[in-house]
């Protein structure tokens, strides 16, 4: 195995304990969040959107993040993802973004956004299938979290 397939492995092994340790929505989100951006190195960030209200709005982040704190419903690379339903990879600025929706049933929950410098990192199909997991394992622990509000101001 490469160096990389280890890396991802170790995170989604540290990720899938996260639901043992929480008892809220928000935990939850932080703690992948938090699980994530421990293993990044410079010029890596990650963090989580939710939709709300018409936006998306940051909730949770680790590490450099360039995209605006809240977005409208409609613009930029988070709605282009949210059409899309999957995960979107968007290159810009010398940089390399990854938008991942989360969902409830068909409605959009959020986005989990990962962004690295280009010359850090090359982001490949592995890449692509680890955030698709780590999306789907926030839908189906969100679940458990129902009644669990947020409130990002």
């Amino acid at each position: 195995m490469n160096e990389k397939s280890d890396k991802l492995d170790e995170l989604r092994l540290e990720v899938g304990m996260i639901a043992e340790r929480v008892s809220t929505l928000p935990d939850l989100y932080l703690g992948v969040i938090n699980t994530i951006g421990g293993h990044l190195t410079k010029n890596f960030g990650v963090a989580i959107y939710i939709c709300q209200d018409g936006f998306f709005s940051y909730l949770f982040g680790f590490g450099n993040i360039s995209e605006k704190k809240i977005v409208k419903y409609g613009e930029g690379m988070f709605s282009i993802c949210s059409i899309r339903g999957k995960v979107t990879i968007h290159n810009q600025n010398n940089k390399t973004m990854a938008y991942a929706p989360f969902y409830n049933g068909h409605q959009l929950n959020g986005i989990l956004f990962v962004e690295c410098e280009e010359a850090q990192y090359i982001v490949t199909e592995e890449d692509i299938i680890f955030l698709e997991e780590i999306s789907r394992f926030i839908e189906i622990r969100s679940k458990q979290y129902n009644n669990t509000s947020i409130d990002n101001t």
